[in-house]
């Protein structure tokens, strides 16, 4: 049987990997409308330096 500490442990683990796997869900669902709106929005930003 597994002690009280190991039982902690493993819990803590599956509690990371649940908030990791969110996260990067969360992080590409973001990156997929942020390709969509710079689609749409065109390139007028122009970026350099004038004497």
């Amino acid at each position: 049987m597994l002690g009280k500490e190991a039982r902690f442990i493993v819990k803590f683990l599956k509690m990371i990997m649940i908030v990791a796997v969110a996260a990067g869900v969360l992080s590409l669902g973001a990156c997929a409308q942020k390709k969509e709106t710079q689609t749409t929005s065109g390139t007028t930003a122009t970026t350099g330096y004038s004497k």
